[in-house]
């Protein structure tokens, strides 16, 4: 059975991307200071929100979920994004790229245990794919083995930049089971985090808060059942790349929300800020900024909404996703630097959030695929050279097997 769902109307999409505006400002945003300072992570948040079906927009109601599509889906990462940025992490880990690729993949066994948990908010969910020598190159820094035997497969190595792992509950690891075969060599499993063997290492970014954490993690002769692999040996790399999809989506989505944020908070500044006897707002290149922001937010919202319907009518979005998620990212960064010149010395400050807004662009600027990586995919596809949905072949047959 695959994560397939039936698209929402505008009223039942606009009710929920209400309610979840209002469960941001009454119960995200009021705890976001503390939070930060004590450095426990909400785990509690995450099951309300499980509860409010906001991690179930591409889950069947077997699941746990509602159905409601992914331009839903889209909407609830964007509104969390809004509230603040680093719990709308939780969108990828919880209601797309891992149950998703774990009900697309997994053995129907799999799928019980661990999907519904994870769209209720019951589980805290991880994927591990990149390594600390890797970055972009992927398959050519990929080193975790995964070697068989008997029942079991043995997995040695390490990853980096693994959100949520140190207080997860299980998730997907990429490695090599066939290093000589490059792509086609590559296996994903699901692995649950109290497997002997595993562990988690924070690393600290000073840029970034608490509520996000990233990690280092480190596999020692870690015994994982062949059961747990998703699709077949060697499918990895097909696994990873239609998960891949659908989180850029979600990306784009988290990206357009921050952006949103930046320009909500830059409009309430510049209407009580005086200067010079006046508002901040009535001078020129204020103004300038300010409508660059609202038609480029506008603008990235088309590209996410445009790359939702299509998943939502069954289409392959590859491109559609990339795309948005490229200029999402670009559009972000310009309206958190643009914010960050409004407040002036203000955005440095722990009493307004804008200096965290910075950050957490930039991060997203990278995260999903950096923006020169988008760059030089959407030139090949346009070019001819390299179409981004090549892939569409294997999505399709995945989908087929598991109907």
């Amino acid at each position: 059975m695959s994560l397939t769902a039936k698209s929402a109307n505008p009223e039942e999409i606009a009710a929920l991307r209400e309610m979840v505006r209002d469960f941001g400002k009454n119960e995200i945003r009021p705890r976001v200071r503390d939070m930060e300072a004590t450095g426990e992570f909400p785990r509690d948040i995450y099951r309300k929100l499980g509860e409010l079906g906001a991690f179930g927009c591409i889950a069947p109601e077997s699941l746990g979920g509602t159905g409601a599509g992914y331009e839903a889906l889209a909407a609830v990462a964007e509104e969390l994004a809004w509230a603040y940025p680093p719990i709308s992490a939780c969108m990828n880990m919880q209601a797309a790229t891992v149950p998703l690729t774990i009900a697309n993949w997994g053995r129907p066994d799999l799928v019980e245990k661990f999907v519904p948990g994870l769209i209720e908010g019951r589980l805290l969910g991880y994927s591990a794919l990149t390594e600390p020598d890797g970055g972009t190159d992927v398959l050519g820094a990929m080193r975790t083995r995964a070697v068989r035997d008997g029942d079991d497969y043995v997995l040695n190595g390490a990853k980096m930049w693994i959100t949520n792992a140190n207080v997860a509950d299980v998730g997907i690891v990429y490695c090599k089971t066939d290093p000589a075969a490059r792509h086609k060599g590559v296996s994903a499993f699901v692995v649950e985090t109290n497997t002997p063997g595993f562990a988690a290492k924070q690393v600290k970014c000073r840029v970034l808060g608490n509520l996000m954490p990233t990690n280092e993690l480190a596999f020692k002769d870690m015994r994982v059942p062949a059961a747990n692999m998703l699709g077949a040996e060697g499918e990895g790399f097909t696994v990873a790349m239609t998960a891949m999809d659908f989180g850029r989506l979600v990306v784009a989505a988290r990206s357009l929300g921050l952006a949103q944020a930046c320009l909500d908070a830059s409009l309430e500044y510049c209407n009580v800020r005086t200067a010079f006897g006046q508002k901040i707002g009535s001078f020129q290149m204020i103004k300038q900024q300010l409508s660059n922001m609202v038609c480029e937010v506008a603008a990235a919202r088309a590209l996410v909404t445009n790359a939702a319907r299509m998943f939502d009518a069954g289409n392959i979005a590859t491109r559609e996703s990339s795309i948005a998620k490229y200029y999402a990212a670009e559009v972000c960064v310009r309206a958190a630097n643009a914010a960050s010149e409004i407040f002036g010395g203000y955005s440095f400050s722990d009493e307004l959030p804008i200096a965290i807004y910075v950050s957490y662009a930039r991060l997203w600027h990278t995260g999903e695929g950096s923006a020169n990586l988008q760059r030089v995919l959407i030139a090949d596809d346009a070019l001819g050279w390299k179409r981004m949905d090549r892939h569409k072949d294997a999505v399709a047959k995945v989908v087929a097997r598991k109907a």
